[in-house]
């Protein structure tokens, strides 16, 4: 059985209701932090976990006080052969209070957008691209186009549940060199982010 992938600020399990007693006691999370690599573990010495169980990772002992970017590479959940593997990417917003709790931010990213300039005909459109956004929230990814020194959304880009999406651009219908990008709104969970430009030259 397989467990939800990881977040900034915690791993949450749903265990199996027929899983056998004694095996969901354990759980393993790895963190490559600024201050270097910690392992967070989690150890039921009282009996099993079950239903949903989350594991927050700054109220563990070993949680590196100071810590101000990490990245969860790697989970395993004992009673599950399933291991996580990835980069879910954070940085604690901090307000440089004490005594209050420093929230983490997902760090929001889009692999995969070209930046190449392309050269079209008039009345056709740039072929379609396809990107993976990691960490957006519930954001929408917009495609922007810059227009009198401002960027203009043009149309919200549909993602899959993993992130995947296939960006297309609307024809162009004058001459001239047309600029795009792709952009994901921050808000107190995650980062938000922008991509680097992608030209059109339209002939």
């Amino acid at each position: 059985w397989k467990y939800d992938a990881p977040t900034c600020d915690a791993l949450t399990v749903t265990y199996p209701s027929d899983l056998p007693s004694g095996q969901a006691n354990d759980v393993n999370i790895r963190l490559e932090t600024d201050q270097g690599q910690v392992t967070l573990n989690y150890h039921n010495n009282e009996g099993t976990w079950s239903d949903t169980t989350g594991f927050t990772y700054s109220q563990h002992a070993n949680w590196p006080v100071g810590v101000t970017s990490y990245t969860v590479s790697w989970v395993q959940v004992g009673g599950s052969n399933y291991h996580w593997e990835g980069d879910v990417s954070c940085l604690i917003n901090s307000d440089g209070d004490d005594q209050t709790l420093d929230a983490p931010l997902g760090v929001t990213e889009i692999n995969g957008w070209r930046t190449s300039t392309v050269t079209i005909n008039k009345g056709t459109a740039a072929t379609a691209d396809s990107v993976v956004v990691e960490q957006p929230g519930l954001q929408a990814l917009t495609l922007q186009r810059l227009t009198q020194g401002a960027w203009q959304p043009v149309k919200t880009v549909v993602t899959t549940d993993s992130g995947n999406a296939r960006v297309t651009f609307p024809r162009q219908q004058r001459r001239g060199t047309f600029t795009y990008r792709l952009a994901v709104s921050g808000t107190e969970s995650v980062t938000g982010t922008a991509s680097a430009r992608f030209k059109v030259r339209v002939r």
